[in-house]
């Protein structure tokens, strides 16, 4: 299907061990769960993210997340020796060798505060950052009526919005849309759309490759200010926020059904595409061939092998790969399922 340098020798498919930088809020297990993994003897329930192919760093919290690949090699300088090889060369021409993508896979172990992310036009001008944070879920595992919350119900003013941030109550998410998810659902959430996730759910989540949140809700996590507002005044951190209202049709166009994919498909709404993209690979008619593109491949069910020009492995329920454009096109077979998570299109 595709035409591959031979010249991009560095760049190579490599399996992933977990990356889980310690947060302020609780979770993790599920993550070692679903890995296959025992939590390690220091595990002290606040891990919650495991970042997949991670060149970002935490904004606060210590700084971690970069991912560091076997031999002791920052993810970063993997990309330098080897844009090519890693992106093909359309991607390096579009977007040099930034990966345009941060995959992580979060397990909520409490309600995440109610927060947003700024848009790519406001991090350029107010955190000097070509990216902003559009993000999308992907449910792989949620308690019976597991919950997420997505959008202001109602128009709010910029007094509105101020005295809700104020005020530091329930009122904050009680003005969201609830969404009730279970696995297989996936929900896009915009730039600037304040939101939480609810207890006992596990995502597979695509984002633009930043940790900018505006936290709304901060005090209950016991954040500092500067922390919830990304070093901004807080007038100007709020500028960020989209005040609503989202409609139930608009919601509507932000969700899908990723498990209802044969053999492959988008796991996401088309809307997802200019930030990233999603591709469920479930071999049903029979062996699934699908092109050269970097990715973090994550296998959410089953077992089967994943073959490349980097050859043949067998692949089963929580691996997760990182696949260079020189692993050229990739076959999938077997009883299995996984979701390449990829940058836009170049």
């Amino acid at each position: 299907m595709t035409d591959i340098s031979t010249s991009a020798v560095h760049a190579t498919t490599a399996a992933l061990a977990t990356n889980t930088p310690r947060r302020f809020y609780r979770g993790g297990e599920r993550i070692f769960a679903f890995r296959g993994l025992e939590a390690p003897s220091d595990f002290d329930g606040y891990r919650p993210e495991d970042w997949i192919g991670s060149t970002a760093r935490l904004f606060a919290e210590g700084g971690g997340g970069v991912t560091t690949l076997d031999g002791g090699r920052e993810l970063p300088d993997a990309f330098a020796a080897d844009a090519d090889g890693w992106f093909g060369e359309a991607h390096v021409a579009r977007f040099g060798g930034d990966p345009n993508l941060l995959t992580k896979l979060l397990d909520s172990g409490e309600r995440l505060p109610v927060h947003s992310h700024p848009s790519r036009a406001f991090a350029t001008t107010h955190l000097d950052c070509d990216h902003g944070k559009t993000e999308a879920w992907i449910v792989l595992v949620a308690d019976p009526d597991a919950t997420v919350w997505v959008g202001f119900r109602d128009e709010l003013s910029a007094e509105d919005l101020a005295e809700l941030v104020d005020a530091q109550d329930d009122r904050l998410l009680e003005a969201l849309n609830p969404i009730k998810v279970s696995a297989g659902d996936a929900v896009l959430v915009p730039a600037g759309q304040p939101h939480a996730i609810g207890e006992g759910v596990l995502i597979l989540e695509l984002q633009e490759p930043t940790d900018f949140s505006v936290m709304l809700e901060h005090k209950r996590f016991g954040l500092e200010l500067d922390h919830a507002f990304l070093g901004l005044e807080r007038p100007v951190a709020l500028q960020s926020v989209d005040h609503g209202p989202v409609t139930g049709e608009r919601l509507e166009t932000l969700r899908r059904r990723w498990a209802d994919v044969v053999d492959f498909g988008s796991a996401l709404p088309d809307e997802a595409s200019a930030y990233f993209r999603a591709e469920v690979v479930r071999p049903v008619t029979g062996d699934v061939t699908v092109g050269a593109a970097y990715a973090a491949v994550v296998v959410v069910d089953g077992h089967g092998t994943f073959t490349s020009a980097h050859g043949a492995r067998e692949v089963r329920a929580g691996d997760v790969l990182l696949v260079p454009f020189a692993a050229g096109d990739v076959t999938v077979s077997g009883d299995v399922t996984l979701i390449r998570c990829m940058p836009p299109a170049p």
